[in-house]
């Protein structure tokens, strides 16, 4: 995962819940970064890390260092402090061109059949931050003309708890994005929808394992000053989010809402 740190003040605030901010950096490109919670950070991390090797598009991300001087009376008033900014936060591309998908996009992406996977990917990681109110994914027109789905926001994942606290829960029917609009109408004919979820689920096991292959290595790139208990995570994960039995669930609450929504 590669390091940046800023060029010049941040001058753009977003006005989501979380307050990320827009940093410049030396590589000339702009992330959105997050900067207060660290366990949540640790969760995009981690989740943006999972999406590459499912492979899946998502925006290239990177841990940003912003100077003192860099953080700005624009970031303070919107509750910005000081010591957020003492350690690397968090930070995805900025996609100024991207669409936010919502309840009235209608436009076909052209890898219409990660929409499934990513469904299937909220289940496991149990996120609770899409759904059909709030989907959390841009539509990106790549250079080849192709638009391509990325997902965004993972920060709630683990069912919005820091990782290694309790065991997971299943996400219920309204909190998947298997019952939003934007799914029913890209799979509004059954055949393609039985057959792409079949897809899917062949998968799955493929790339939970490799998941947790590349996990140690994922581990490596978090920084220090967020505190985080890289053993701890790892013995967690190994008994909930990569046991047979949430697997399995994963599996069979998939499938189940699949034949409520889309069937």
């Amino acid at each position: 995962m590669q390091s940046h740190h800023s060029i010049e003040a941040i001058e753009k605030v977003f006005q989501t819940q979380e307050r990320p901010v827009l940093v410049s950096c030396e590589d000339y490109r702009d992330y959105v970064c997050k900067y207060r919670y660290t366990d949540r950070q640790f969760k995009e991390l981690i989740a943006w890390a999972f999406l590459n090797q499912w492979g899946l598009s998502v925006p290239e991300a990177a841990l940003i260092s912003v100077k003192r001087d860099h953080v700005s009376d624009v970031a303070l008033k919107e509750g910005a402090r000081y010591n957020y900014f003492e350690r690397p936060i968090f930070g995805s591309l900025y996609l100024p061109s991207a669409n936010e998908i919502n309840n009235l996009t209608y436009a076909q992406p052209d890898n219409r059949i990660d929409l499934l996977k990513i469904a299937l990917f909220d289940l496991w990681l149990a996120n609770e931050d899409r759904n059909h109110n709030n989907y959390n994914l841009l539509l990106v027109s790549q250079s080849n003309g192709k638009k391509m789905i990325h997902p965004i926001d993972h920060g709630l994942c683990f069912n919005s708890t820091s990782i290694g606290v309790g065991s997971l829960s299943v996400l219920t029917e309204d909190e998947s994005l298997l019952s939003s609009n934007y799914c029913k109408t890209l799979y509004a004919n059954s055949n393609v929808v039985a057959r792409d979820c079949e897809t899917v689920l062949d998968s799955f096991r493929k790339n939970v394992r490799l998941c947790k292959k590349t996990l140690p290595e994922i581990l490596n790139f978090v920084p220090p000053p967020w505190r985080i208990d890289s053993q701890e995570v790892q013995s967690w994960m190994d008994e909930n989010l990569f046991s047979e039995k949430w697997l399995s669930s994963t599996q069979n609450t998939f499938r189940q809402y699949v034949q409520l929504y889309l069937h």
